[in-house]
């Protein structure tokens, strides 16, 4: 079980790997925010359908929306609810925004990447190598450094 954050879903969905995500993540919970994000406000665009009514992605309230003023105002409200969410279950979170992640990381959280959803799929075997999938991602709109490109190649023991 993973909490995520609406841009690693979205860059799922516009590549057309939300089943890939699916088959590693196998249940995931999402806040309301997030659920606005993808589905209310992005109706029209991919992945939204797919999240409203895929039975492996849960909608779940924050308990405490008092937390939601702790953290940074540079992040948007799924990203603080995400990150919020996480910390109340005690689970992962799947979030890629280096800020969200930074934010995250000093409530000691436990991070997950999209890259990491990646090298998951093929430790499994559910894809041939990471860098494919990780084009992929790229090509749709994922954004990511040359500089950690080159470190997720070279961790999956493809550069």
């Amino acid at each position: 079980m993973i909490v995520a954050d609406a841009s690693s879903i979205i860059s799922f969905a516009r590549a057309n790997k939300l089943d890939l995500l699916r088959q590693v993540v196998r249940n995931m919970i999402i806040p309301e925010g997030v659920y606005d994000e993808i589905v209310v406000k992005g109706r029209e665009k991919p992945g939204a359908s797919e999240v409203n009514s895929a039975p492996w992605i849960n909608l779940r309230k924050i308990l405490d929306k008092g937390q939601l003023t702790t953290l940074s105002e540079k992040l948007g409200r799924g990203e603080k609810e995400a990150i919020i969410l996480a910390e109340e279950k005690g689970i992962p979170l799947l979030m890629d925004d280096p800020q969200a992640r930074k934010e995250a990381r000093e409530r000691k959280i436990k991070l997950v990447s999209s890259p990491d959803i990646l090298q998951e799929a093929k430790d499994r075997n559910l894809i041939p190598n990471v860098r494919e999938s990780l084009d992929e991602l790229i090509e749709a709109g994922f954004r990511i450094s040359d500089k950690l490109y080159g470190n997720i190649l070279k961790r999956a023991g493809e550069e």
